[in-house]
């Protein structure tokens, strides 16, 4: 079974596959993934976003963020450049997992939909909380503006959307209820359908 994990920045989907992985699955960040690909992608984000590396010539991550959210076009420039080498990765993790005797992942990122990633999952939850909450920890764990966090919220998907297309949605506005609902949620994919 594999799960996609999505949702806007800030929201807690790491929370999430946390109490997520105490149930048996392997989880998938496709944070850290997208980290491990620069290598194989740091010539054309240089290409397309020019100055972005440190004097050492490893990229930096924080000059690349200003650049590909500064708008619609520069963050779907840097999506096309990284969702391919993102998934591709996803899927040697899949199957050396299932080799291993795995049977329960995680795919935990906001763009599953932007990537495609949707088509591996089995079921997709959406984890949303409320705005104000996403403002402060995208903040605070970004080290940026309330006007770049909200620049960058801009750029992307709605919780309207989200709601309306994963297969269930969790607000992650307290830790018990959150539990909870995740409980409600493994009850019904395990007599469910697929």
């Amino acid at each position: 079974m594999i799960l996609g994990i999505t949702g806007p920045s800030g929201a807690g989907k790491g929370t999430v596959c946390r109490l997520l992985k105490a149930h048996g699955f392997h989880h998938i960040d496709t944070d850290i993934l997208a980290r491990e690909v620069v290598p194989e992608t740091l010539p054309r984000l240089v290409e397309t976003f020019g100055d972005i590396l440190n004097e050492d010539g490893s990229l930096n991550r924080a000059a690349l963020a200003k650049k590909a959210f500064s708008s619609a076009e520069n963050t779907a420039a840097l999506n096309k450049i990284m969702h391919g080498a993102i998934m591709d990765r996803t899927r040697e993790i899949i199957e050396q997992g299932r080799a291993d005797g795995c049977d329960k992942f995680l795919i935990d990122g906001a763009a599953l939909f932007e990537a495609n990633a949707t088509e591996l999952c089995d079921y997709t939850i959406a984890v949303l909380c409320d705005r104000k909450t996403r403002l402060l920890r995208v903040m605070q764990r970004d080290n940026i503006t309330e006007q770049q966090a909200t620049e960058r919220f801009s750029r992307q998907l709605s919780d309207d959307f989200f709601r309306e297309n994963t297969d269930f949605t969790v607000m992650n506005n307290d830790l018990a209820d959150t539990e909870k609902q995740l409980s409600e949620i493994l009850n019904i994919i395990h007599g469910g359908k697929k």
